[in-house]
């Protein structure tokens, strides 16, 4: 909860300085030598930086959904729901955490601008995906072997989580 927060803070905080005409860093981008205007890149860059805000988003209701499973696991042990309806909620986190990653993995930046940025996002992704789909393999296999796995690949996604924010300024 604690990182979700956080995150929605760095989220507040880029926005404001993309809305005062800056990058994330105060940065502004360079008119090149080709003629290209400082608006022309700044407008790139502003695309660079919605898809990257675009990439937050969906970690936050990808966190989101994470919390809900929780709730459902307590119905699940109660008896109000399916286990399977469980299964389901896993497999359609893994189905989101990859797409995420392919989107992230086949985005065009215009700039160069956030390439640091992008860099420890992508590996955020990653980790997320590849940590959502261990979760859900365990699940569906009832593999504690595998469960043992998602833990150490969730203290990994932490860590890419972390810098990301570090990435951005926030401590």
């Amino acid at each position: 909860m604690k990182k979700l927060l956080v995150l929605i803070m760095a989220l507040a905080m880029t926005l404001s300085l993309a809305a005062c005409g800056g990058g994330a860093d105060g940065e502004t981008p360079p008119a090149n030598q080709s003629g290209t205007s400082v608006a022309d890149e700044q407008a790139k860059a502003d695309a660079d930086f919605a898809k990257l805000q675009g990439f937050f988003d969906r970690i936050i209701e990808n966190y989101e959904d994470q919390q809900a499973i929780g709730t459902l696991l307590e119905e699940v042990k109660s008896g109000q729901k399916e286990e399977s309806n469980l299964l389901d909620a896993y497999k359609q986190l893994a189905e989101d955490a990859n797409e995420m990653l392919q989107d992230v993995q086949s985005t065009a930046w215009e700039t160069n601008i956030y390439d640091d940025k992008a860099e420890v996002l992508t590996a955020c992704i990653e980790a997320l995906a590849l940590y959502q789909q261990t979760v859900y393999e365990a699940a569906e296999e009832n593999d504690a072997t595998k469960l043992e796995t998602a833990a150490e690949l969730a203290a990994d996604y932490d860590e890419k989580l972390t810098a990301v924010l570090d990435a951005m300024g926030i401590e």
